[in-house]
């Protein structure tokens, strides 16, 4: 039997399939081709046909290779959404997870995110999607059509079963926002209190539920979080490990059975039950990859030729890492973060004797190893205590073996790299899988 996993990813989209029987795994990746440009640097929106049309590519090859397929689990870009007319079809942009507007002026010296958080007591970001939601209802961009927003992935489940009405897993509802982790649903008081209707909310349903057929045969499963799919795709011992992935962004994440919330971690519901406790910078491979553009700016500067992305990366990593405390010290929040959107990065204790392109290239990746460890120091102990795996995951690290010098170094500990190429995809097609067997177990 053989399972489907997709990932709506930002820069690119993945399927994998799974053969059960003998435990082996396909997958094809194609580029995610739906950025729109837009006039406002702030705006970060991608089109949703052109996604729809990638997915269904993808499972459409999948499904001329093999007959028996069983299930399909869906995953993707957290946070960001979208909007749908009564028939289910989208009536306007992807607003995704870097979009900017939360972050634009709004009243009382803040901005929109800010006045947000400080009228709800909720810590909210620009780019979740009930920010953006937000802005667009006070700056009359909601589509007179919109009847619900939801994410990518939802739609993309709407439209491969035909839905009409779209049915969120509440561990990728709570990426959009104003979600009661304990209880597992939106918080309608507090979205009333800053003037927005429920009625714009997707239906919140149970774990990896059952949203209808593909070619009216194939079952299709509500999506997970990403960072969820990630953790399941990457991870063998649920309870035990620690994961940390680098893509673009990074994170570092722990299962908890019990809801506990702590500054500066995201709590995040986990399939299935309990939570992981994410703490995720928004600058992890994209750190090394601006020094790679430092490095080739400064060629062209020169005269001279830039080397080929992969050769420069190669260059790059054959050094040997360099951890000691005489390396310029980089703090990696180039983006800024989530609770301080403005902040930027640094480079400080430059000497005389460190100002070197080698120096350089240790100091950056001990300063992206560092945001991560600070996030680690945060978990609490009782929780801690029963993490004996380390599980890395992510192009970032698979690529980059100093990064898994610096990390083992930092944590003083051993890596283990995950046995997936896509881990999310993997994750969402396992969730899919499991949901399926119980189903059919009934």
């Amino acid at each position: 039997m053989y399972f489907i996993g997709i990932d709506i990813g930002t820069s690119s989209i993945c399927g994998v399939i799974y053969n059960s029987a003998n435990k082996t795994v396909e997958s094809i990746t194609k580029n995610n081709t739906a950025p729109i440009a837009s006039s406002h640097a702030w705006e970060k929106i991608q089109d949703p046909a052109v996604i729809i049309a990638i997915v269904t590519e993808i499972v459409q090859e999948f499904i001329s290779r093999y007959s028996d397929i069983q299930a399909i689990g869906l995953t993707g870009q957290m946070h960001g959404m979208l909007y749908v007319d009564k028939n289910g079809d989208a009536v306007s942009p992807l607003y995704f997870w870097q979009d900017g507007r939360g972050n634009l002026p709004f009243r009382d010296n803040q901005t929109y995110a800010e006045y947000l958080s400080a009228k709800t007591g909720y810590t909210l970001a620009t780019g979740y999607g009930l920010v953006s939601h937000f802005y667009n209802q006070e700056n009359a961009l909601v589509p007179a059509e919109a009847v619900k927003l939801c994410t990518i992935m939802d739609y993309a489940g709407m439209k491969m079963t035909g839905r009409e009405t779209p049915l969120i897993d509440y561990s990728n509802g709570a990426s959009l926002g104003f979600f009661d982790l304990k209880n597992k649903r939106f918080d309608v008081p507090a979205l009333e209190k800053i003037g927005i209707s429920p009625v714009i909310l997707p239906e919140p349903g149970e774990s990896a539920a059952l949203l209808g057929y593909y070619n009216q045969r194939i079952p299709v499963y509500s999506a997970i979080g990403d960072n969820q799919a990630s953790f399941l795709g990457s991870v063998s011992d649920v309870e035990h490990s620690v994961h940390i992935t680098v893509g673009t962004g990074s994170q570092i994440s722990v299962y908890s059975k019990e809801f506990i919330k702590i500054e500066s971690l995201d709590t995040r519901p986990f399939p299935g039950g309990g939570y992981i406790l994410v703490g995720a910078p928004l600058c992890g491979g994209q750190s090394f990859a601006l020094l790679k553009t430092f490095f080739d700016n400064t060629l062209t500067f020169f005269g001279q030729n830039v080397l080929l992305s992969h050769d420069m990366y190669e260059k790059m990593t054959e050094i040997s890492l360099n951890a000691s405390n005489d390396l310029p010290v980089i703090e990696t929040c180039f983006n800024g973060t989530r609770l301080y959107p403005f902040k930027r990065g640094s480079i400080s204790n430059i000497s005389t004797t460190n100002f070197t392109p080698e120096s350089l290239i240790s100091g950056f990746v001990m300063g992206i190893v560092s945001e991560l460890y600070h996030f680690y120091q945060l978990i609490p102990d009782e929780i801690k205590k029963d993490k004996t795996i380390w599980v890395g995951s992510g192009n970032g690290i698979k690529k980059n073996f100093l990064l898994m010098q610096a990390l083992e170094a930092q944590f003083d500990c051993k890596f283990t790299l995950s046995k997936c190429e896509e881990e999310a995809a993997m994750g969402a097609c396992l969730c899919g899988m499991m949901q399926n067997q119980i189903e059919y177990s009934k």
